[in-house]
């Protein structure tokens, strides 16, 4: 019965933060085109791009190799330019952004596609 409590407890003291970290990250959408039938075998699964607070996140479900991550600002000017490779499943690369308001787009290429998104930083 103690353990139940004490696991109760830590819940209920972990359950709103878990609500509160939910709330603040956003997936950015995107378009373009990912996966093609070039290849022989299954395409990954295209990365998963979200920020939270001004942490953008680019998350690797499959093993990638030289995937081009470019961010920008409004007016054009490269943030951010970096070529990542994963070889282990689960990856995600952050990206730390300035926390002044601000408009990004992201694009990110690879041999399998490119993706394209828009976001902003701030209130």
């Amino acid at each position: 019965m103690k353990s139940f409590v004490r696991v109760l407890v830590l819940f209920l003291m972990l359950f709103p933060m878990t609500l509160l970290a939910d709330e603040k990250e956003k997936d950015i959408p995107v378009e373009g085109e990912w996966g093609d039938n070039r290849t022989r075998s299954i395409d990954p699964v295209r990365p998963r791009i979200y920020l939270f607070d001004n942490v953008l996140s680019v998350y690797m479900a499959d093993p990638l190799q030289n995937l081009t991550i470019v961010v920008s600002d409004s007016n054009g000017n490269i943030v951010y330019q970096d070529c990542i490779s994963s070889n282990a499943p689960g990856y995600t690369h952050p990206i730390y952004l300035d926390d002044q308001p601000r408009d990004y787009t992201i694009v990110i290429s690879h041999f399998y596609g490119y993706l394209t998104g828009r976001f902003s930083v701030g209130p």
